[in-house]
């Protein structure tokens, strides 16, 4: 009976309402759909809004478009700019308090010029999710664009060192001039004596990172003056711009032990400094000297045969007397530099130096440039030098002798004593006696006219060699004209050619005239016969 009345109630529905309901059932549908669909509303602080368009500027990650901005305000205080963002709900499930955002432009720094793209697709923000944390929809953007992101692998360390010199974020780190990390971050430490820089090793480089690596800075260029001479470094291009830092393990002693996360290091000035670090035993010596230490540094060398085994530490006026030794000069000696496999104690090496006195070992100040006029000590093996090796309790004392520029002015100040003693006097008073003797001896001559009589010879020898040398001239120019006469192609000679040829005919002639008279003498009345 129900079922019935129910049939007729819905017979009674008029098909109009289909249509509506099925809108309605779609509508529904959809808008359930486009709920489920739509991403999470975020708010992203910035100091500025940075060419950011809402509707266009996008939010990306790895380089994927995963949000889009959708409105920009500034903050009630006027302060910042508050950017509503809408990020996937397939990305928004990411989204902690450990996550990052910044904007992407055309930047020009000390490390190049980069994301030049972005002149053509405009700026853009980048999403870091970071490491997982609390939910939040509320970020702080940064103002630069970090060096690392949350999903690059190496490990962080820092540096301790005394300035921040050239350094600053994103300088690289070199292993062997290859670029393996960069400076992320640097702080004044809280005893405000150093400096902290936060640097990043990439990996698998940060594998080689130990307990025992040493880094120095290489930035900028960099010219040293001292007692070695003038020295000049710069690593690269790159280095010379932005900074760096270079490290190394083969620099240092220690076993080979790889550092953990956070360990902290020392940033040395240079490598020398690295070097330097290797000899770790000082004992030291006391110095006695007379005259000038000008041009003689803290720092200085001390060298034997050309090698470096120590420094000066300290350079002391002991007294203001006009006494000998007055100087008093410190220095460390480093008996590691004359073999590093072994330790010595204070004991084996002042008997070491006591057995090198004896041979004759005597300290010696020295210039090491004439033009910085820079000073080191030499320790030098002298014959018949004066001076014992006396023990003290730390510090023991080495024989010195003067340097080479006192040497030579004691030795200017013997010759000059020397030439002191030649009685300079009594040589001119003999000279000014001899030089009387020679004028009365001229003065005898010119009154006997010897002088003239020497003239008049010398004039008549004088005239007698031209006379000669006249007669010689001509003489010369009668045998060029006899043989300018003799000469085979002269016209003289050709005409005596002639005439000796006619000569001949003529004389033949005259003999056939004379044999005919012979024979017939009357040919000269009757003439000569006819032959028929």
């Amino acid at each position: 009976m129900s079922q019935n009345r129910l049939i007729r109630r819905l017979a009674r529905i008029s098909p109009v309402w289909i249509v509506p309901a099925v809108a309605l059932v779609i509508a529904v549908w959809l808008a359930v759909q486009a709920r489920l669909e739509k991403g999470t509303e975020i708010e992203i602080t910035f100091a500025s809004a940075s060419d950011i368009v809402p509707g266009q500027t996008q939010i990306r990650l790895k380089d994927v478009k995963v949000g889009q901005v959708k409105s920009i305000k500034l903050s009630k205080d006027l302060d910042h700019v508050v950017v509503r963002a809408e990020i996937d709900r397939e990305v928004s499930v990411h989204l902690s308090d450990n996550t990052r955002f910044w904007v992407v432009s055309p930047r020009i720094s000390a490390r190049g010029v980069s994301n030049l793209g972005t002149l053509i697709s405009g700026v853009y923000i980048v999403m870091d999710p970071g490491e997982d944390g609390r939910y939040a929809t509320r970020f702080e953007g940064l103002n630069e664009q970090p060096t690392l992101k949350s999903d690059d692998a190496g490990t962080h360390f820092v540096l301790q060192a005394d300035t921040l010199a050239s350094l600053d974020i994103g300088s690289p780190i070199y292993y062997r001039q290859i670029k393996v990390g960069e400076v992320t971050g640097y702080k004044l430490a809280e005893s405000q004596q150093h400096v902290d820089i936060n640097f990043f090793i990439r990996a698998p480089h940060d594998q080689m990172v130990q307990r025992r690596s040493r880094f120095w800075d290489v930035s900028g260029f960099g010219v040293t003056v001292g007692a070695e001479g003038m020295k000049a470094k710069m690593a690269s291009l790159t280095s010379l711009i932005a900074g760096g830092v270079e490290f190394d393990n083969s620099a240092s002693f220690g076993p080979a032990e790889r550092a953990e996360e956070g360990h902290r290091f020392f940033l040395y000035p240079d490598r020398e400094s690295v070097l330097e670090e290797r000899f770790t035993i000082k004992y030291y010596y006391l110095l006695r000297f007379t005259g000038s230490v000008r041009g003689l540094t803290v720092g200085a060398p001390v060298e034997f045969k050309g090698i470096k085994v120590g420094e000066v530490v300290d350079v002391v006026l002991h007294s203001a007397q006009n006494e000998e030794k007055s100087l008093h000069v410190y220095i460390a000696m480093e008996p590691q530099r004359f073999n590093e496999d072994t330790e010595p104690t204070r004991e084996d090496v002042d008997a070491r130096m006591r057995e090198m006195v004896e041979q004759g070992l005597r300290a010696q100040m020295n210039t090491s440039s004439l033009i910085t006029g820079s000073k080191f000590i030499d320790l030098v093996f002298m014959d018949d030098a004066p001076g014992e090796f006396v023990r003290r309790g730390d510090i023991s004392e080495l024989p010195t002798v003067d340097d080479a520029v006192s040497q030579i002015t004691q030795k200017l100040d013997g010759v000059l004593d020397e030439v002191a003693h030649i009685p300079f006097r009594q040589i001119g008073e003999d000279l000014s006696a001899s030089m009387s003797s020679l004028k009365g001896i001229l003065a005898t001559l010119e009154g006997q006219n010897t002088a003239m009589k020497l003239d008049g010879a010398a004039a008549n020898l004088e005239q007698t060699l031209k006379a000669a040398e006249a007669a010689l001239t001509e003489s010369e120019a009668l045998l060029e004209n006899f043989n300018h006469v003799i000469a085979p192609d002269s016209e003289t000679r050709h005409e005596m050619t002639e005439m000796m040829r006619a000569l001949s005919e003529a004389g033949k002639s005259l003999q056939q005239f004379i044999d005919e008279l012979n024979r017939h003498p009357n040919a000269l009345i009757s003439g000569a016969e006819k032959h028929e």
